[in-house]
């Protein structure tokens, strides 16, 4: 059970949608039942108590509950949007209880197939266990948005893309505070205790205000504890949960597979050459057959646009032969060392940019401090004022507090300067803030 994947399309995880939590575990189970190579979606079936079990639902309206939330997700819908179309489309197509064995029978909507099924690129899969075990609907979605972004580190998102995504109405959470420690912190807390990733939260302001969130993934051991699981699934069945139910394959027979779909599509189904790759991966190994049918695919006609798979593309002999000779070595240490100064020049400007960041961030940072201290100088009585006055005119150089005497514009311009830094120093930049400049930043607030 805790072993079985789900795997969607990166434009469902992004889809716009807002379900339950119990509604959503209910997806992801149908989800993990999907067949690598299934073409169509069948009829899944659970029963009404290992389903309650799962969802931990202890009394004796269990039959009740289970079947709200079976029929509840019938209505539900979702909105799939790209820059041709939007898509509004409901999750499932029908639901069908049978009484005599407390059985119901669930079917994802058929337009829902290109999200769910013969997925070779844009999709990401984690095992459900991650997120059977979570209480937040919102946890549950962060999870799935995050681990698309897990190689890459980090994910940022607009606030109001996040919202849009999370279907989160316009009067709800609308203070930045509130929506941060009823979605953002909750998340936070459920990923990194439950789950095998875990985020820390930058925020991002444009003026004084948080206008994006950077998400910094990071990746934790994979947790094998059965404990984690919520109560009542450990005493499930694992066969019982669905029919058809997926048999675990061996670690072998999951790195062949990984190599077949390697394969040009139109050679994934030969059995010359399915035949090739299985004797050199028992002989060789992964890695082995792997290079070699990387640099078949870069050097074979047979996968360029337009050649004839009948003349001057024998896919097969190209393979065996680089598979022999294992041309795939050398290739892929040329191919190396070509992406490591990629990643070099990239680390580089990557670098530069940071610098260039940070510089900015500094001087934001310095504008509004000014800004702070401009406003925090209004709130004190002629006497304050006059002390911080008197304190940033003797910091001054000679000549300015000689032009002050004098009552120069420019000896003016100075001490205003001078004055906004003495509040810095000594207020705004100290951890035991005043008073009054504890109620100014919270009123600007």
């Amino acid at each position: 059970m805790k072993h079985k994947i789900i795997r969607k399309s990166n434009a469902l995880i992004e889809a716009s949608y807002k379900l339950s939590t119990n509604q959503q575990k209910l997806v992801v189970l149908l989800a993990s039942s999907i067949k690598n190579d299934d073409e169509a979606f069948q009829p899944y079936r659970i029963t009404v108590k290992d389903f309650a079990k799962l969802l931990g639902i202890n009394n004796h309206n269990i039959y009740r509950e289970t079947l709200e939330a079976t029929n509840n997700l019938l209505g539900q819908s979702l909105l799939i949007s790209n820059d041709e179309s939007d898509l509004h489309i409901n999750w499932l197509s029908s639901v069908e209880y049978f009484k005599e064995n407390g059985v119901i029978e669930l079917c994802f909507d058929p337009k829902l197939k290109p999200y769910f099924l013969q997925l070779k690129e844009r999709f990401t899969s984690y095992r459900l266990q991650e997120i059977i075990q979570l209480k937040s609907s919102f946890s549950i979605r962060i999870y799935e948005l995050l681990k698309q972004y897990q190689k890459i580190g980090f994910r940022i998102f607009h606030i109001n893309e996040l919202r849009r995504i999370l279907a989160i109405e316009d009067d709800k959470y609308r203070l930045y505070s509130n929506f941060k420690n009823k979605v953002l912190m909750v998340a936070q807390a459920e990923l990194s205790e439950k789950t095998n990733i875990a985020f820390d939260l930058i925020e991002i302001k444009e003026g004084r205000k948080v206008a994006k969130l950077k998400f910094v993934i990071h990746t934790k051991a994979e947790t094998e504890n059965p404990s984690l699981l919520p109560d009542g699934l450990n005493s499930v069945a694992p066969d019982s949960l669905f029919v058809p139910v997926e048999v675990e394959k061996t670690d072998a027979e999951k790195e062949l597979e990984r190599l077949l779909v390697l394969l040009p599509e139109a050679y994934q189904q030969k059995e010359s050459v399915r035949k090739l790759v299985v004797e050199f991966f028992h002989n060789r190994g992964f890695d082995y057959v792997a290079r070699n049918i990387g640099y078949t695919n870069d050097k074979s006609n047979a996968v360029k646009p337009g050649s004839s798979l009948l003349k001057g593309s024998n896919y097969r002999n190209y393979l065996a032969k680089a598979l022999r000779g294992d041309f795939g070595l050398a290739y892929q240490e040329d191919t190396a060392a070509v992406k490591a100064r990629e990643q070099e020049t990239k680390a580089t400007l990557a670098a530069e940019q940071q610098k260039r960041q940070m510089e900015n961030t500094r001087l934001e940072r310095e504008r509004d401090l000014a800004l702070n201290a401009r406003e925090f100088l209004k709130t004190l009585d002629p006497e304050e004022l006059r002390e911080i006055e008197t304190i940033a005119v003797l910091s001054l150089p000679p000549e300015i507090q000689k032009m002050a005497l004098e009552s120069r514009i420019t000896a003016k311009i100075a001490i205003n300067r001078a004055m906004e830094r003495v509040v810095i120093e000594r207020y705004l930049q100290n951890e035991s803030v005043s008073q009054k400049t504890a109620e100014l930043i919270s009123g600007e607030e």
